[in-house]
């Protein structure tokens, strides 16, 4: 009887970690999906998931109240590591590139990057995902990982006690999915863009991958106005995020803003290393 008991429990287990799902603190749209657009400008998140397929987005997750928070404060296991989050993603027409999951923290407990979907596409079927009115399911599950300075996944596929390893993100929708995007139009695809062209903020000396990016790093609240060819009579610098920086930082990403003396300014992003 005891060893019918034990048996009995460990099937329940089993069944119970294949069929668990995580979820997180985002907001949710009409149809119950998770919100996963970061607002930029705004610091916060956007009021719905209005991007395409092949349109450009900063993702972001809120894991506030979850098992992830008490894990990301907890030691790292590898030296010297810092914790950060991943969200493995897979879409109803086929799969990503794989090297982009790894997401940095934006503030608090948001952790993001940005992606462009199609850009990411491996085996996505580009011409189903592209017809008119499409729309694309995408899935995925959040786990934990580890970084170095010189190692990009120190510590991998990690996970708190209490949330089941292999678990999806779902909101609770019939599909399953975490979120979807907007019927495809084919009038708001993005440029290319490359992680590398960051530097190495998000890995990208690592993964030099095209559709992923640090988060904010493509789309930012800063806008890029056509300057006159006056002098420049001020400079204004600004984070990721579009947020005013007190003064110009002497390392890492950021935005300079050039104003003439006609009002008129222009903005480019300036990475600047430690010698």
């Amino acid at each position: 009887m005891k060893k019918f008991t034990l048996f009995a429990m460990a099937v329940i287990i089993s069944a119970f970690c294949a069929t668990a799902q995580q979820t997180v603190n985002n907001p949710k749209d009409a149809n119950g999906f998770y919100i996963v657009k970061w607002d930029c400008a705004n610091e916060t998140f956007a009021a719905a998931n209005d991007f395409e397929v092949d349109e450009t987005f900063t993702f972001a997750v809120d894991v506030t109240g979850t098992p992830w928070e008490e894990w990301l404060k907890e030691t790292p296991t590898a030296a010297g590591a810092t914790r950060s989050l991943a969200f493995n993603k897979w879409t109803g027409f086929g799969d990503v590139n794989g090297d982009s999951h790894r997401l940095k923290q934006i503030k608090g407990n948001v952790y993001g990057a940005t992606w462009n979907i199609m850009q990411l596409a491996t085996t996505l079927d580009v011409a189903k995902a592209t017809e008119q009115g499409a729309q694309t399911y995408v899935y995925g599950q959040l786990f934990g990982f580890e970084y170095t300075s010189d190692n990009p996944g120190a510590g991998w596929w990690m996970w708190p006690s209490t949330v089941a390893v292999g678990s999806n993100v779902d909101p609770g929708t019939e599909s399953g999915a975490t979120f979807i995007t907007l019927p495809y139009t084919g009038t708001k695809t993005s440029a290319e863009f490359y992680n590398d062209d960051y530097g190495n903020e998000l890995f990208g000396t690592n993964y030099p991958i095209k559709g992923y990016a640090p988060a904010c790093a493509v789309s930012t609240g800063v806008e890029n106005i056509i300057s006159s060819d006056l002098p420049v009579s001020s400079y204004e610098y600004y984070n990721l995020q579009g947020a005013k920086l007190v003064k110009e930082p002497e390392e890492g990403l950021f935005i300079e803003k050039a104003i003439r003396i006609d009002g008129s300014f222009s903005t480019k992003k300036i990475l600047k290393t430690v010698k």
